[in-house]
């Protein structure tokens, strides 16, 4: 008789991420009964879907206005690793549709461009904690094509003879 092994369980998330997550959803709920309690719950579910319609529609707007603007950065010869023009503003509509208040109070001072400034250096750290991802790897192999797909490209398709091979489902140009 073999001894089969248990499977191994999950590794769990670090403790700070953990107790990160934990405080972040106990602000939530205390913000939201918070309001509640002061505005009335149907008032504050109306600023609760308000808030998330208007991430929406700025989502939207500040996307292309951020998208244009990265292009014309690019096509004028900027670096791409520096910071790309609105990429705060764009995560500020994006916190807006998150539910809850603490993320939308964030999200508006992340619209507000005097506000920024105490998000950039937190963006920065992140950044650079990040750990580099390298996929791939290995040698690569520098070569040319000595053969074409079809000899003569005049010549009339048959599929299925010796000459052509297997018929292809690639229709070509």
């Amino acid at each position: 008789m073999t001894y089969q092994q248990p499977p191994a369980a999950p590794k769990r998330a670090p403790f700070a991420f953990r107790l990160a997550l934990a405080l972040w959803v106990i602000a939530e709920a205390a913000a939201f009964f918070g309001l509640a309690y002061l505005i009335g719950f149907p008032y504050t579910v109306l600023v609760f879907v308000g808030t998330t319609a208007l991430g929406i529609a700025l989502v939207g707007h500040v996307g292309r206005k951020s998208f244009r603007a990265a292009r014309d950065y690019l096509n004028s010869g900027g670096d791409p690793s520096r910071e790309l023009p609105n990429g705060y503003a764009l995560a500020g509509a994006v916190c807006l549709i998150v539910p809850g208040f603490v993320t939308d109070l964030i999200g508006l001072l992340l619209l507000f461009p005097p506000t920024r400034l105490l998000f950039r250096g937190l963006g920065r750290w992140l950044a650079a904690s990040a750990p580099v991802m390298r996929f791939g790897g290995g040698d690569v192999i520098d070569g040319e094509v000595i053969g074409e797909r079809d000899p003569d490209p005049d010549a009339p398709v048959r599929y299925g003879d010796a000459k052509n091979g297997p018929r292809s489902i690639d229709p070509g140009p």
